[in-house]
């Protein structure tokens, strides 16, 4: 199946089609778990996408893995291309007609290279479905599932345990490719590729709830405090893999490093949410819309994102934070502090704002818990939370560095 994928793609290319990373969004989830529609239809309505893995969760039923038949928008642009009229006052007439179909027709929705980077979440690389929010989450389950069937696999004698190694770098490189389709989401815009006949806008914000779940998703899934639990069994069952040579062998080293991961990907966590160019289209939103105070504001993207990195100075008892989390908190605080001392050239006067009021609130919260002699767990946990302390305030005192300086 996958070799057809491709050689079906390539062909797409060489008879002069583009990738079409827009194509797969009209398919819905549950028709991708239905064996007779993805054996008429494939995957996505397009070769030209770069479709996933249609990787059943532990009982669904199994449809097709791969694309493995030509797509409905395949069709109307090779006929586009390539059909045969009568005259040229028929191929105007009829190329009118085929063009018009893609205004109504969401199977011949396009998108390209090129639209990529233009903050709609529908127009992806290696995702599948109407909902790419929904595709984050399924992978992220798919993730920890397939990880949890091969480190509760009992092995045979003749075993060794580079097989735990690898399924800790495919957990983590999973959710790393579930990442982005959250984090565009928020702060994104549905856009579309229609003549004025449509009567359609060009541009539109996505729906504020779907941001706020994507919110969640990056909040619960990667920033939250329960977002990394790892048994302490199967960590010392991770085995070095003696013929892997590009990084997650020997060459790494004999342990491997829970916190390297998981700090790969909680910085991009940090750098979509704590991102000016975030805050740049979220104030652009208000222009869509009647009401602004409606939308999702960068302020409540950054106390959502404070709460879930500091989530332990709100517990009952004595604060207790583990090595990870205190990584995740030390880079937290190097960002606010930055922004406040040294903000980008181009961020917008709410960029500095925000962080500011992120940043007084932190410290009123670590105040608060330092004040009583007997807040942290232990001598680190302290020695961790009165350095965070001092970072933030002397970043609120520290006078603004001009651009150029």
């Amino acid at each position: 199946g996958s070799l057809k994928d491709v050689t079906m793609h390539e062909v797409g290319h060489a008879i002069g089609l583009r990738h079409n990373f827009r194509a797969s969004g009209s398919v819905k989830l549950s028709q991708l778990r239905d064996p007779a529609w993805t054996a008429r239809n494939g995957l996505s309505p397009s070769v030209m996408d770069y479709n996933g893995a249609n990787i059943p969760l532990q009982g669904e039923p199994v449809a097709d893995y791969n694309q493995v038949t030509l797509g409905a928008y395949d069709y109307w642009a090779v006929e586009v291309g390539y059909r045969q009229w009568a005259d040229a006052e028929s191929e105007k007439r009829g190329l009118a007609a085929l063009l018009a179909k893609a205004h109504n027709d969401p199977m011949l929705a396009y998108g390209t290279d090129e639209d990529l980077g233009n903050n709609d979440p529908l127009i992806n690389q290696r995702d599948m479905g109407d909902d790419p929010l929904a595709w984050a989450q399924r992978q992220m389950k798919l993730s920890r599932e397939l990880f949890q069937r091969t480190v509760t696999r009992k092995p045979e004698p003749n075993d060794d345990f580079s097989i735990v190694r690898r399924a800790f770098s495919r957990l983590f490189a999973t959710m790393g490719s579930s990442l982005p389709l959250a984090t565009k989401t928020i702060g994104g815009v549905h856009t579309a590729r229609v003549t004025a006949s449509a009567d359609r806008p060009l541009v539109k914000p996505v729906p504020v709830a779907q941001q706020r779940a994507a919110l969640d998703l990056v909040v619960n899934g990667f920033l939250s405090s329960s977002a990394f639990k790892f048994d302490p069994a199967i960590m010392g069952r991770v085995g070095v893999d003696h013929f892997e040579r590009l990084g997650a062998g020997r060459t790494a080293g004999v342990d491997f490093s829970v916190a390297q991961q998981v700090g790969n990907l909680q910085r991009g966590a940090l750098d979509s949410l704590m991102n000016d160019g975030l805050a740049t289209r979220l104030a652009d939103a208000e222009v869509h819309v009647a009401d602004p105070r409606t939308l999702l504001s960068f302020a409540e993207v950054q106390d959502k994102l404070s709460g879930a990195v500091w989530a332990e100075l709100g517990a009952s008892g004595a604060v207790n934070v583990d090595s990870l989390r205190r990584n995740l908190q030390r880079e937290h605080v190097r960002r606010l502090a930055s922004s406040l001392v040294r903000p980008a050239p181009n961020a917008t006067t709410d960029v500095r704002a925000v962080y500011r009021q992120t940043a007084q609130r932190l410290q009123g919260r670590l105040q608060a818990v330092l004040s009583d002699k007997g807040s942290a767990s232990n001598s680190l946990v302290r020695a961790h939370l009165e350095d965070s302390l001092a970072t933030i305030s002397e970043a609120l005192k520290a006078p603004l560095v001009k651009q150029g300086a």
